[in-house]
């Protein structure tokens, strides 16, 4: 609320990222919370921004060391926390999401209970695809299985968990992949 205060709304926007979530989901022992108030404060962290600032979620597994705490086996529990999203936190849009696709995952398997997302017509879907261990050509590679899969739903591309942890002389190389990436994909 205080950085609503005191940002101009039409210049900020606010992403949750949800790994936390995720490893409690997974079953990772993080503590006692169940599964039913997990989404609630998902749901209330959604609530408490204004309508007029842009909200998005990253789904995340996390990326300490650049691993996850858990391997996924699929998209199965992005696609469950994504379409709960969409279906309960109706009193705003829900600008983007962000779903991360690990880089050994080209397979259909992988991306397949994508074909289950609920999103709403204004809210942007997110692929983090983009590696920048295996380049323009791996990253198309998980683009286009993505494609086959999700067939006309339209999908933005970005790294797989931000720049956030990034050593800071890589930026450059990154944006330009995403840059190489999104040309090649239009």
């Amino acid at each position: 609320e205080l950085i609503c205060a005191k940002i101009p709304h039409d210049q900020l926007a606010i992403q949750w990222d949800l790994a936390f979530e995720f490893a409690v989901l997974e079953g990772v022992p993080v503590g006692e919370i169940s599964i039913d108030q997990l989404f609630r404060d998902v749901i209330a962290l959604g609530t408490v921004v204004p309508e007029d600032v842009h909200l998005g979620f990253h789904l995340c597994y996390g990326d300490y060391g650049h691993k996850h705490f858990v391997e996924p086996n699929d998209s199965s529990k992005l696609v469950q926390m994504a379409n709960t999203l969409t279906k309960q936190l109706l009193s705003r849009t829900i600008n983007w999401i962000h779903l991360p696709i690990p880089r050994d995952r080209t397979d259909e398997d992988y991306f397949r209970p994508m074909k289950d997302l609920e999103l709403r017509n204004d809210t942007e879907l997110y692929l983090g695809l983009i590696h920048l261990t295996d380049g323009v050509d791996g990253s198309l590679r998980r683009a286009q299985t993505a494609k086959k899969v999700l067939g006309s739903l339209p999908f933005g591309v970005a790294a797989e968990c931000g720049f956030g942890r990034r050593p800071p002389e890589t930026i450059l190389d990154l944006l330009k992949l995403h840059a190489d990436v999104a040309r090649k994909l239009d």
